[in-house]
């Protein structure tokens, strides 16, 4: 063992990073426990060490200081206001209401942690006996006993070539077992299944004689089938059990469709993206602004019931986003269930917000601002926060839009029209059928690029022949890359 330290904002910045494991015994602190422990490290006083087992480059399993961690992740995240005599003495109840200089000697305390490597199993059992007295096996050794041919066929999938040679987690302690009877418990019963130990057995116990033959047992195979062929490698994007699960998760229900072959290389392209996203907002800290990853990692570290259905249901919006084919493959339920809907209102306020500071920098520099301030750009702003789910109001958001990024900058950004402004203009065009007039080569031309752009965000040629539940993943798709652009106006702005 390495004794080591660490301040608790790098712990909280590179949260992802902690993997807390499931144990059989499962204490949740209580409020005025993780109270008592912020207290503790604003005072400055010195907690008792920390153990964690490096799984790789700066990877760790916590052996011993889950609730620990759980109670600072949530404090950090103003989500754990401190005891009224505690608000008294540090002058806020919230992180956020902290006076910097106590803010900045929290962020700067350092946790002591032994740091375990290069142990066999039987020796971290054994450490793990010593440390917490009477403490029982981990939930997958537990399982592993259980007498039933659904654990006898999560044993043969733990043993997947998936799992043997693209898998990062090390099989220790039964670890690729405890990923499958999750991932299989989710499939057999649904998605807001619990996943601790006694959710699992019931499962278990229940399905003695499950057949490897059945729906279930077949979409299983298929799934891991699938993600053997997503990564042709051994992967460190699968170097954390809970994703692995989730994304097993979500290739399980896109192999059920049979429309997911020869997508192989888009679907891995997207893990690649999405597992960057949640990295870089993580390292953000304080500063994350994307709710979907925030709330993703969340539910890694709470380890919540709901923490799979949450998961899953940002896994589908962000894929829909990331590319709209994907959701063509579903009914309208499944986009529904994703929730991306819900995007619509959180991104319309985010545009909000960058065309006020933008109008500010703007301003500044030349005395105007760069969106026309009148009453109906305000309208235009809330009218874009709706959701559309036809094309009458698809039409409504897309003449909103044209307003608020052609007509309502006039030629102030003539020389460098961000892409998704040019986009809104063209969907705009198509719409208003512009494009019939002219040249019969133009006109060609005009309807090949208006196509185009709205494939882009749909993965149709046209909204004409869109159905209805699809209309959502263009309006989220378009915003977030409106929204992208404005931030990156923002950023080069002098």
């Amino acid at each position: 063992m390495t004794p080591n330290k660490r301040a608790i904002d790098k712990v909280y910045k590179r949260r992802d990073r902690y993997e807390i494991p499931d144990w059989q015994r499962v204490e949740v602190w209580d409020t005025a426990k993780k109270q008592k422990l912020i207290d503790t490290i604003l005072r400055g006083w010195k907690l008792p060490k920390f153990y964690l087992l490096k799984t790789g480059r700066d990877e760790y399993e916590v052996v011993d200081g889950q609730q620990r961690i759980n109670a600072i992740i949530d404090f950090f995240g103003n989500e754990l206001a401190l005891s009224e005599e505690s608000t008294t003495k540090f002058g806020g109840p919230l992180y956020k209401d902290l006076d910097p200089n106590i803010s900045d000697a929290f962020d700067d305390y350092e946790i002591e942690f032994d740091e375990i490597e290069d142990a066999s199993d039987s020796e971290i059992k054994e450490f793990f006996q010593r440390l917490q007295e009477g403490l029982p096996l981990t939930s997958s050794e537990k399982l592993n006993s259980v007498h039933s041919k659904l654990r006898d066929y999560v044993r043969e999938l733990s043993k997947h070539n998936f799992f043997k040679n693209k898998v990062y987690v090390a099989d220790t302690r039964y670890a690729h077992f405890d990923i499958v009877s999750k991932v299989a418990t989710l499939e057999i019963e649904d998605i807001s299944t619990g996943l601790r130990y006694d959710d699992l057995r019931a499962v278990f116990e229940a399905n003695s004689h499950f057949s490897s033959a059945s729906s279930a047992g077949k979409r299983l195979k298929s799934g891991l089938d699938m993600m053997d062929v997503i990564f042709q490698e051994k992967s460190p994007l699968l170097k954390n059990r809970t994703i692995v699960q989730s994304f097993s998760t979500l290739i399980i229900r896109l192999a059920a469709t049979g429309k997911a072959k020869g997508h192989e290389g888009t679907i891995k392209a997207f893990f690649g993206e999405f597992m960057r996203g949640l990295a870089e907002q993580m390292e953000l800290g304080q500063k994350a602004t994307d709710a979907d990853f925030i709330g993703f990692q969340k539910t890694i570290s709470a380890n919540v019931r709901s923490g799979a259905g949450t998961r899953q249901a940002i896994l589908f919006r962000k894929l829909f986003e990331y590319s709209p084919v994907f959701a063509t493959f579903f009914d309208a339920s499944v986009i529904k269930e994703s929730g991306i809907s819900s995007q619509v209102a959180e991104l319309g306020e985010n545009m909000s917000d960058y065309i006020s500071r933008l109008n500010a920098v703007y301003s500044a520099k030349h005395g105007d601002d760069l969106f026309k301030a009148t009453n109906k750009t305000t309208q235009a702003q809330l009218n874009v926060r709706k959701p559309v789910d036809d094309l009458n109001s698809y039409t409504g958001f897309i003449d909103e839009l044209y307003f608020l990024f052609r007509e309502s900058i006039g030629q102030r950004l003539v020389d460098n029209i961000p892409r998704a402004f040019s986009d809104v203009n063209v969907l705009r065009t198509d719409l208003q059928h512009d494009i019939d007039h002219g040249d019969a080569g133009k006109v060609r031309a005009k309807r090949k690029k208006t196509s185009e752009v709205f494939k882009k965000y749909s993965s149709q040629t046209s909204p004409h022949a869109l159905a209805p539940e699809m209309f959502p993943v263009v309006q989220v798709g378009l915003m977030r890359a409106i929204n992208f652009d404005l931030e990156q106006l923002l950023k080069n702005a002098p």
